[in-house]
């Protein structure tokens, strides 16, 4: 199998191959024919290949030491005959197997898995080629024999025998796969080959009503979200790292516009950042963590390309998680979403994004207001007043005129609906909050 990957990396990355092969994914929209799927059917093919070669010399070098030198006629004609029924016995079990394979997977996760594995299991398309051919050849063989034993009919006889007896062999590597192809990871990584720049682009400008067909994050949502519903972390942790990998290199790439790259950064952080929601929702704040945690790698990877977008994309999606962490009365991801959009607030006025930390200020101002409607902690609320009020002072400071008048804008919203909580707690944060509201239009 090393051999195979060895042969297929040096065939892959010489210029002319990767020449022609990015000439071939221009010329079409397929997916079937992305490079992910090339390297794919070209590894399985050569090992088809390789333990063809390898079962013909090992069973012609057995049938020189301990065979006959010749066959008999009759005998012959009754072994192809069994074989052939042995092989239309074999390929049934294998369509029947594969077909259970495709009914456990998307029956587990999403019909979304049927047209995934028509293309990502070439070893069933592979394997049915090879049974086919195999009893074809050898009803032709069997049709060919005559009572007089000949030269070439012996050869051709010896054939069938090698073709039968690997035919039987590639079964252990289809099962392996096959096998393989119904765990969850083995599904991600396969799902995670259509994560590209282009696949997302296409859905974005898909219509609206084939925008989740094409949908290249749906399908590993689907599986992450149905492990989560069964609390199958681990599945659930390796899904929202694929994601957060792929993206992270979309984003590595330097080819992209700088409108692409806007737009597919907003496909990508908006999917997450429901994910998060969807995970809040069902009370698994170790997966809502995970989420949080490639958002962070996320945006700071997006932020060598583009920081200004970065900072945008962020504090929105982090609001978004924020405002649900709320509603559920998680306090632990409410304090680390606090903490990320002041730290990135504060990294962004000292760039001078004044605008973008606009956006910074207002999402915790968002998330403030739903922490005082659902009575959280008043801890938590006072985070986000001192937060607002470092951030609006900063700004003032600095001569960021949209930032400065945004904060106090802020601190007086969030006193109003502080003013209308009568508990002691409250009442002294509304004091906290006009406090420092005037020590911002002071500086």
């Amino acid at each position: 199998m090393e051999c195979v990957v060895i042969i297929l990396d040096v065939v892959l990355t010489h210029k002319d191959y990767k020449l022609k092969l990015k000439m071939l994914l221009t010329k079409t929209n397929n997916e079937n024919f992305s490079l992910d799927v090339l390297r794919l059917w070209f590894s399985r093919i050569i090992l088809y290949i390789l333990l063809f070669l390898f079962s013909f010399g090992v069973f012609h070098h057995i049938i020189l030491v301990f065979g006959p030198s010749s066959y008999d006629m009759t005998s012959a004609r009754y072994m192809i005959s069994a074989l052939i029924q042995s092989e239309a016995a074999i390929l049934a079990i294998i369509v029947t197997m594969s077909l259970v394979a495709v009914e456990l997977a998307s029956g587990s996760y999403s019909v979304r898995m049927i047209d995934l594995l028509k293309v990502y299991n070439p070893d069933f398309w592979i394997l049915m080629v090879i049974y086919i051919a195999s009893m074809i050849y050898s009803l032709f063989v069997l049709k060919s024999i005559t009572d007089k034993s000949t030269v070439q009919m012996q050869l051709r006889i010896s054939f069938a025998f090698h073709f039968g007896v690997y035919s039987l062999l590639v079964l252990f590597p289809y099962l392996f796969r096959t096998l393989n192809m119904l765990k969850p990871s083995t599904l991600l990584n396969i799902q995670a080959m259509k994560l590209n720049a282009k696949n997302i682009t296409t859905a974005i400008g898909s219509d609206a009503d084939r925008i989740q067909e094409n949908d290249p994050i749906q399908p590993i949502v689907d599986i992450i979200s149905s492990s989560l519903l069964k609390h199958d972390f681990e599945t659930t942790r390796n899904g929202l790292n694929i994601i957060g990998m792929r993206a992270k290199e979309i984003f590595m790439n330097s080819d992209l516009e700088i409108t692409e790259q806007k737009i597919i950064a907003n496909y990508i952080f908006s999917r997450l950042a429901r994910f998060g929601k969807f995970t809040l929702n069902h009370g698994d704040e170790d997966a809502t963590f995970i989420v949080i945690r490639n958002l962070e790698v996320l945006w700071k990877e997006l932020e060598k390309n583009d920081p200004g977008n970065s900072v945008l994309q962020a504090s929105s999606s982090l609001e978004q998680i924020g405002i649900v962490a709320s509603d559920m009365h998680q306090r632990d991801v409410l304090s680390t979403v606090i903490n990320h959009l002041f730290d990135i607030g504060h990294k962004a006025l000292d760039k001078g994004y004044d605008r973008e930390t606009l956006k910074v200020i207002d999402s915790l101002a968002s998330i403030g207001f739903s922490c005082i409607d659902k009575r959280t902690d008043s801890w938590i609320v006072e985070d986000i007043v001192q937060g607002i009020g470092k951030l609006g002072i900063k700004a003032s400071k600095s001569g960021q005129a949209s930032s400065a008048s945004q904060a106090p804008a802020s601190m007086n919203a969030l006193k109003v609906s502080l003013e209308l909580v009568d508990t002691p707690e409250y009442r002294r944060l509304y004091r906290k909050a006009e406090k420092t509201s005037q020590s911002i239009h002071q500086k």
